[in-house]
């Protein structure tokens, strides 16, 4: 069996490469780390034959797909860099993005959008020398592709929407992860944003709710958010002696709803971490990052913040003095609770059939003891065959359902047919708890119509119920406030 061996960089000469030959000729196999040593020989007789790096011989390998993501699994595999750069085409946004990083290549290297130009790629990062050129590279490469799933593109094409150069080229783009290196690399501004908007959504169930009983227009202007930022930071220092630094953005994303996305500077903290080959004690500072959504129309807030109660306080209470410019108390809403106790004979909605679904499945339930001893969280896996969790139950665990047992949490899984050339069918899950959590906001205004119309057909909501922040009702005294801006 042949081996390859690890090289130290000094062996590594004008990309060329190493290699071990056994008795079967040369191994086209990828090489080791060239940066480690190998660890041991095993009746190995080596020999090292240079081979330019410019007649690496490349397998043929198929380019792979975006798909859908897969429901059922609840550990999503890590991408590497070489998963991205497969997937990613080469095209002039990459071919840019490698020779800003001086990526050495060929004089003359064609970059022709190929499988086997993909593949020479990867192995030319492989084998590049300068380790800290190769980290900056493939740092910025995973960070540009955060964005790459189904909510990072609705994230991405809502920061865009007031450009109209940035909406075509996402428009253009293969997949959603190369609309999210595209973005990363030719509209940054844009692609934090995006960023910022897909974090909120992703953490919306977090989020705390607050009457202000102020509805004005936000002024965000640089002398405001200057100020914002500087009480933000007064207080962090008070409490927690960080917060010397901070950065603040707000933006409209959509008529009347505004968001306002805050950066600061957290202690100090002290890491081990490798700088090229050589490991490193380094100082730095974490961020902290919270997230306010404020509605016009209502006066009313959602935040997200670490720290508890009296962080939430302090976000909206400076949003309201510095940005709305007058200062106010904001009260806590209580969301309504919901009876949830329907769906232990499933989640039957035939309109579902005639919107367009395939198939309904009550994917999960949550449900509490009597005496709030014992929670016990049911979900039907993927070798159920798409059968609803509550006839699982019945047939395996029915004293739950039975008892005085409580639904305090549901998800409910809505299928599409397969798109054509596709096994898997694009799935909507709807996500409701008895405290009146919902997570219909992800969805555009159509969806969101058709899914409160499934959830008010069951019996889980009241007609024109959404329970989001820019139509609930406020269930506190209006606040006392005063103009931030009088003598």
């Amino acid at each position: 069996m042949l081996t390859v061996l690890g090289c130290f960089p000094e062996v590594i000469k004008q990309r060329q490469l190493g290699f071990v030959l056994g008795g079967i000729g040369l191994c086209t196999e990828a090489a080791a780390d060239p940066v480690a040593p190998p660890l041991e020989l095993v009746h190995v007789h080596p020999e090292v034959v240079p081979v330019n790096i410019q007649n690496w011989p490349v397998q043929s390998v198929h380019r792979s797909q975006t798909f859908d993501a897969d429901p059922e699994r609840t550990i999503k595999m890590k991408k590497t860099f070489v998963d991205v750069m497969l997937e990613l085409p080469v095209d002039a946004t990459l071919r840019d993005f490698l020779t800003t990083h001086s990526l050495p290549v060929p004089d003359g290297f064609a970059w022709d959008d190929t499988p086997e130009t993909s593949q020479f790629l990867v192995e030319a990062v492989k084998v590049w020398p300068d380790i800290a050129a190769r980290d900056r590279m493939t740092a910025n490469l995973m960070a540009s592709v955060q964005l790459g799933d189904a909510a990072g593109k609705q994230a991405m094409f809502e920061a865009a929407v007031a450009d109209g150069a940035a909406l075509a080229g996402l428009a253009l783009c293969a997949s959603d992860i190369h609309r999210s290196f595209w973005l990363y690399v030719h509209h940054p501004a844009l692609f934090e944003r995006a960023y910022d908007f897909s974090f909120w959504e992703q953490h919306g169930q977090q989020t705390q709710q607050y009457d202000l009983g102020l509805k004005r227009q936000p002024n965000g202007s640089d002398a405001n958010l200057t100020a914002l930022r500087h009480a933000i930071s007064a207080f962090y220092k008070r409490e927690l002696q960080c917060g010397d630094g901070s950065v603040a953005h707000l933006v409209e994303r959509s008529p009347g709803v505004f968001l306002l996305s805050v950066h600061v500077k957290d202690m100090a903290m002290l890491r081990l971490e490798f700088e090229g080959a050589t490991l490193k004690r380094r100082v730095g500072n974490p961020n902290i990052h919270m997230v306010l959504e404020y509605a016009k129309s209502t006066g009313v807030v959602r935040t997200l913040v670490r720290g508890g109660a009296k962080y939430q306080q302090m976000l909206v209470e400076a949003f309201a003095e510095h940005v709305l410019g007058v200062k106010a108390s904001a009260h806590k809403i209580k969301s309504p609770t919901l009876d949830l106790s329907m769906l232990r004979t499933g989640f039957d909605v035939p309109d579902a059939f005639e919107d367009g679904f395939s198939m309904v499945q009550l994917k999960a339930l949550t449900l509490l003891s009597p005496d709030t001893a014992l929670k016990i969280e049911c979900t039907a896996m993927q070798s159920s065959q798409q059968r609803s969790v509550h006839d699982l139950l019945k047939e395996k665990l029915p004293g739950p359902l039975e008892g005085q047992w409580a639904v305090t949490a549901a998800q409910v899984n809505l299928y599409y047919p397969p798109e054509p050339g596709r096994t898997r069918p694009k799935v909507v899950t709807i996500e409701v708890t008895s405290k009146g959590r919902l997570n219909l906001h992800k969805f555009d205004a159509k969806l969101q119509a058709q899914l409160e119309g499934y959830l008010v057909a069951v019996g889980i909501l009241q007609k024109g119920q959404t329970l989001s922040a820019q139509e609930l009702p406020p269930e506190t005294d209006p606040v006392s406030s005063s103009s931030a801006f009088e003598d």
